[in-house]
């Protein structure tokens, strides 16, 4: 390296300038390369040297990284985190087992169990469409297993598992029952509507909400671990689906003596009687004013009630030999009058000097919760119901159950149906379920086999919150893989060599690992 005068011509006037040059040779030929120019000769001040020298000092290391970054090329970024936990959920589950065993009945020319993960984890992480998880394999996560999927794979994989649904939920049951202790002495069994847009199809039918959907019956372990689930008719009554999904939850896994836990939707007298004949026992929530017995003799029964949680308290019931439990939380006492208080305030507010003959006169009266706290007198003058208002306030922050099992005690049977509701909430708030809906495929065999996708993809979200939770590590499964998704993965190229080098790993994610008993991915790879 040496400074070199270097002589411009311009304008009929000739410049001289120093300038930094390095010898190097190329081809067996010396060459030159200018480093930089220091500036016109005549301008230079010599004492500027160590300056210049000292300067440069701190820009060591960026010359050599400048020096070098020609010859490495990153090709891509990608999440990997979030990928990486759901393959290792996918393995402890022996999920690849399973398939592989049912795949010898076929002959398929491209890697179903690939197309199946692809639509599972996509699920988990980021619901998409068919043709937008197609999209987000090939550009936004590290799988390389999709490389040679193409779009109509996807598809494919989804005959496949629909056809296959209860030989693979009978599996994975075994599964979870020997490597994951799976809990069943209880049972939680719920239903939902999910909204169908698109073509019709034979399960999209007018729901009692007036709306084209279908139906979702699924049955849920202690746990909240789905144990089976059906796709039905969308005008199907839920209580109808009872006494079949508990019918075959006896035949095709063998579960003994257990306990139905249902909300106030799964309950009439005669499914209960059925329930108990098939050796199941029963707690069930009772609508306060369904049953003659339950509004006139279980709600009155005198006592103190005992209090299990700041937000339970629970007294016991017996009526013609069945037992009732009537649960108060206060503070949903509060907020149900506060409810209907406001309510009654806007009521009060709009029928002063109201037309009876209007439109939102009818309107008001005839609205399904408003209009309870309304009475039209002879001349079509609208009142407020004080009658009906006293009559709520006896129910302000309480339900009832009732239950076949005399063994438990009333504390634990009120906290065990509370799971419910909890467990009902975790299942549809999780993303694989939250986004299950509007389902745009046209074909039966496809909605059930699109269903099926989110129920596996809420299994695994579930897993993963059990592992997390049995650590006291207190995050949704949601949190999870949104932190375990900022794991990236580059491709890098440098010189003739190309590796995987993966971002470092946060604290964040390091608990995370360190709560499933997992190690991180390898910190480089060489590919090639």
């Amino acid at each position: 390296m040496f400074v070199r005068t270097k002589t411009v011509k311009s304008g009929g006037k000739t410049y001289k300038y120093y300038q930094l040059v390095e010898s190097y040779r190329q081809n067996g030929k010396p060459k030159q390369k200018v480093l930089m120019t220091l500036g016109r000769v005549e301008d230079f001040d010599k004492s500027q040297v160590d300056d210049i020298v000292s300067a440069l000092e701190g820009y060591t290391d960026k010359i050599e990284v400048l020096e070098s970054i020609d010859d490495c090329h990153h090709e891509w970024c990608k999440n990997y985190g979030d990928v990486f936990v759901m393959e290792k959920l996918w393995a402890e589950l022996k999920l690849d087992q399973i398939l592989n065993t049912l795949l010898q009945q076929h002959e398929y020319e491209f890697d179903v169990i690939s197309a199946l993960k692809a639509m599972v984890f996509n699920r988990a992480i980021n619901a998409l469409s068919k043709l937008s998880t197609y999209d987000w394999l090939q550009n936004d996560v590290y799988f390389p297993a999709a490389d040679n999927l193409d779009l109509h794979h996807l598809y494919r994989g989804l005959d496949f598992l629909i056809e296959h649904k209860d030989e693979i939920e009978a599996k994975i049951y075994d599964n979870l029952k020997n490597l994951f202790s799976l809990d069943v002495t209880v049972v939680f069994y719920d239903c939902s509507l999910v909204d169908m847009y698109g073509e019709s199809s034979n399960l999209i039918q007018y729901s009692r909400k007036g709306k084209t959907q279908f139906l979702l019956s699924f049955v849920l372990s202690r746990d909240g671990l789905p144990i089976s689930h059906e796709v039905l008719p969308g005008n199907i009554a839920d209580i109808s689906t009872v006494i079949k999904a508990m019918n075959k939850l006896k035949e095709r896994f063998s579960v003994g003596r257990c306990i139905f836990v249902g909300d106030r939707g799964m309950v009439s007298q005669e499914k209960l009687e059925q329930l108990e004949n098939m050796n199941y026992d029963y707690i069930v929530g009772v609508r306060l004013n369904q049953w003659k017995e339950v509004k006139e003799q279980v709600l009155t029964t005198p006592g103190r009630y005992t209090k299990v949680k700041d937000n339970m308290q629970v007294k016991e019931a017996y009526v013609n030999d069945k037992r009732y439990l009537i649960c108060y939380n206060p503070y949903q006492a509060q907020k149900d009058k506060e409810t209907r208080e406001a309510v009654v305030e806007y009521l009060q507010a709009e029928i002063t000097d109201l037309n009876p003959d209007t439109k939102k006169a009818a309107a008001l009266y005839g609205h399904r919760y408003k209009g309870r706290y309304l009475r039209k007198l002879k001349d079509g003058t609208l009142k407020i119901d004080r009658m009906q208002i006293r009559e709520d306030e006896k129910y302000d922050g309480k339900y009832i159950l009732l239950t076949s099992d005399e063994d438990l005690e009333k504390e634990e049977i009120a906290t065990t149906f509370k799971r419910l509701t909890r467990i009902e909430r975790s299942f549809r708030s999780l993303k694989s379920l939250h986004d299950l809906e509007p389902v745009f495929h046209s074909v039966d065999r496809r909605i059930k086999a699109h269903v099926f996708v989110c129920i596996l993809a809420h299994l695994l979200e579930r897993l993963l919150e059990q592992k997390m939770e049995t650590e006291d590590l207190e995050i949704t499964a949601a949190e999870a893989i949104k932190r375990l998704g900022r794991m990236k993965v580059t491709k890098t190229k440098l010189k003739d060599k190309e590796y995987l080098i993966r971002t470092d790993s946060t604290s964040e994610i390091n608990e995370i690992f360190k709560a499933l008993h997992y190690q991180p991915p390898s910190r480089v790879e060489i590919i090639s």
